[in-house]
């Protein structure tokens, strides 16, 4: 049996005792230092050591960070190759999906450009220096952007997350302490390895840790999740994780959310009207549900059509499913491909409706994906947990009718035909939704530069530090006023 082993990474050091083990998601098991044994070697021994990161200019970071993706080659980068390997025991993406994302670390995400276009999210004269403000009442308020130790809870439904861990925090100059995830064990651990062989002295590198400890270990985690050690958690948990880091937000802790959320289609009036706008929006939401192979917050889940809800209304839905399903099996390898470890549960479910032929019309429901079309306009009950490229497709009449189903949960929403995108983005953010798109770009989010689940990310890793000078124009005050009755007295 192969053994799988994680080190810990702690600011540029790899420890390498592995004395405890653990299960992984898929009955595979891994084994891992004691986080708690090594608390002190994770941690900033002294804040003082921050000064190093702003020696440097932001010039400095971006120069590091375009090397850092030169050494990010997955045909040559041996970290790289581990974590990838370890994503077929310990994950259901597809492993050449995992790849696929690796590729474009260097090749697209870390070129100055893109980095370029990060940095304006917050501000490159917040982030390289003070930011003078002049005040009515003669005050200059000089604001700058600091990093800040931080824990980053990452998702693991991909490499991506841990990448703009890395980029975020290197921009930001913060310290991150990564959370490595049970079914996305590499990618942090090969990112930080990565660092350590092209510039191991460097405070960059020094700046980002990746630990794995199992979720829930109070003991490590209350001495962890303290003032002096951490100001910022940022969690991309589900419900009972962010509600359990929750616990130890306390002031000098903000907690930063980016929770899964679902996404979701609307296909307005005149999407039946013809085979031609039918199957064009088939070939688009085929995309939305299938790439990735549903694994991420931008995956339409439920697609809704709004109809009269006749029985001609509800046999062009039918069609519509069959074409929505077609098209997902035609989607290219390289974005989208069967499920591999497909849950005995879920498949259950799935048949169970199809016996509910009066209720649910259901095609497919297997390894490669499956549709079901609600006959009586109600989504099914377990409609945000769908997965393995499968789609509730659900007519209404109207829609007021499926803003009744939009919340803040909900991520993404794309729209057909365009012009309905245009009418319905201001009452779909005000239901809380944080993206509206046109159908068939939900993959080509970009949360890296554009506000992440409703936040803009970069600038809510930071404090935000105001160093005023109250003496350059003499502003008013209290004590200045009775100086000057003073000294105006004959």
């Amino acid at each position: 049996m192969t053994e799988h082993r994680i080190p810990i990474v702690a600011r540029g050091e790899v420890i390498e005792d592995y004395e405890l083990t653990f299960n992984g998601r898929y009955g595979a098991s891994f084994q891992c230092p004691d986080a708690s044994k090594y608390l002190d070697r994770i941690l900033l021994p002294s804040r003082r050591e921050m000064e190093a990161l702003y020696a440097l200019s932001l010039d400095d970071v971006l120069d590091y960070l375009v090397e850092f993706g030169a050494h990010l080659d997955l045909a040559s980068n041996p970290h790289l190759q581990w974590a990838a390997e370890l994503t077929r025991t310990f994950n259901d993406v597809p492993s050449h999906l995992v790849e696929g994302a690796m590729a474009g670390f260097g090749s697209s995400f870390l070129k100055r450009d893109h980095l370029e276009a990060m940095i304006e999210t917050v501000g490159r004269e917040h982030l390289d220096g003070w930011k003078a403000h002049e005040r009515a009442n003669g005050r200059i308020s000089h604001i700058r952007a600091f990093g800040v130790p931080t824990a980053h809870v990452i998702a693991g439904n991909g490499p991506s997350p841990a990448m703009m861990t890395f980029v975020r925090n290197a921009l930001v100059r913060g310290y991150a302490i990564v959370k490595i995830p049970s079914n996305e064990l590499g990618t942090a651990v090969a990112l930080a390895r990565t660092a350590i062989d092209m510039a191991p002295d460097h405070p960059l590198t020094r700046a980002f840790s990746a630990v794995y400890w199992r979720g829930g270990d109070a003991a490590f985690e209350t001495k962890l999740y303290h003032p002096r050690n951490v100001e910022r958690i940022v969690a991309w948990g589900g419900f009972a994780s962010v509600t359990h880091i929750a616990k130890y937000i306390r002031p000098g802790i903000d907690l930063v959310t980016f929770d899964p959320k679902i996404s979701r289609s609307i296909l307005g009036e005149g999407t039946l009207a013809s085979d031609e706008s039918m199957r064009e929006a088939a070939i688009r939401l085929a995309d939305d549900v299938g790439n990735g192979n549903q694994n991420g917050c931008t995956n339409a889940r439920i697609a809704y059509v709004v109809c009269d809800m006749s029985e001609e209304a509800i046999v062009a839905c039918k069609r519509l499913g069959q074409m929505v399903y077609e098209e997902v099996q035609n989607l290219p390898s390289a974005i989208s491909s069967p499920a591999i470890h497909m849950d005995a549960d879920f498949k259950a479910r799935i048949a169970a409706l199809s016996m509910l032929d009066d209720e649910y019309h259901v095609i497919g429901g297997d390894e490669r994906g499956g549709v079901i079309v609600s006959l009586e306009g109600d989504q099914v009950d377990f409609a945000d947990d769908l997965k393995y490229r499968t789609l509730n497709l659900v007519p209404v009449r109207d829609y007021d009718a499926l803003l009744r189903y939009v919340t803040r949960d909900v991520q993404t929403v794309g729209v057909y035909p365009e012009h309905v995108r245009d009418e319905l983005r201001t009452v779909l953010a005000l239901h809380g939704v944080q993206r509206i798109t046109s159908l068939g770009y939900m993959r080509e989010y970009n949360a890296s530069i554009d506000p992440h689940d409703g936040n803009e990310a970069l600038r809510k890793m930071c404090t935000w530090v105001v160093a005023e000078d109250c003496m350059t124009h003499y502003s008013p005050a209290q004590w200045r006023q009775r100086e000057q009755a003073e000294a105006n007295r004959p």
